[in-house]
């Protein structure tokens, strides 16, 4: 048990480094998911309508993603700024 409790996969300092890698994977996956949505609205056939179906799956998809990102920024500015408490139970 002791071994468990003394890796290093688990100090404050790997989850808060894990955090910000997350956090920046999120945000080039959402900006990939913008870049991509725009070069398919711009190879379109303006003549063909899709009556609005791609812009609202990628609003819900990139609103999703963004909000995700924008949290994790908040928790890993509060943890890097001392506003985060840990607890040994």
């Amino acid at each position: 048990m002791a071994l468990f409790l003394n890796d290093q996969r688990f100090t404050s300092q790997f989850l808060l480094m894990r955090l910000r890698h997350a956090t920046t994977q999120l945000d080039d996956a959402s900006e990939a998911v913008a870049s991509s949505f725009i070069r398919s609205s711009l190879s379109e056939n303006p003549s063909v309508s899709n009556n609005g179906k791609d812009v609202d799956d990628f609003v819900t998809q990139f609103r999703e993603m963004r909000k995700t990102y924008h949290k994790r920024v908040m928790w890993g500015d509060r943890w890097s700024a001392g506003e985060v408490a840990w607890r040994n139970d």
